[in-house]
């Protein structure tokens, strides 16, 4: 989807995702917490969870984000929601295993201008422009 680059077709196919989880959840088949979306810009081969991000690029990454996020919780109304999103992974969270580094104990080492300008845009997005549940 973030290769789409087409905001109104994100907040559609989240919908949609949206409705039919409501439908399981009034089936007692599914909970309405969903750890989604994975929001961390994907710049690091290594990382091999590329597939589960929008890209690398944080503009396009804030307009993704917002747009999911709203089709999923159904940002109509903001005091009721669909279900409820969570943004993942925090920021600099983009190494699996790589060399015998894990993702529980590698110590990313980020500087403040890549924080503030690449990493922290799509959270801050996320938790201030989307109302993230």
């Amino acid at each position: 989807m973030g290769a789409a680059f087409d905001d109104q077709l994100i907040h559609d196919v989240a919908s949609v995702v949206s409705t039919e989880g409501r439908a399981f959840n009034n089936a007692n088949r599914t909970g309405l917490d969903f750890w989604t979306p994975n929001i961390n810009p994907y710049k690091d081969p290594r990382w091999g969870r590329g597939q589960e991000t929008p890209g690398e690029d944080p503009y396009h990454i804030r307009s993704y984000v917002k747009n999911l996020i709203d089709g999923l919780q159904g940002g109509e109304d903001p005091s009721t929601k669909k279900v409820v999103a969570t943004c993942k992974h925090f920021a600099a969270y983009d190494l699996e295993s790589w060399e015998g580094n894990y993702r529980y104990d590698f110590d990313a080492i980020v500087n403040t201008q890549e924080l503030v300008e690449y990493y922290l845009q799509p959270f801050q997005t996320c938790a201030r422009d989307a109302n993230v549940g």
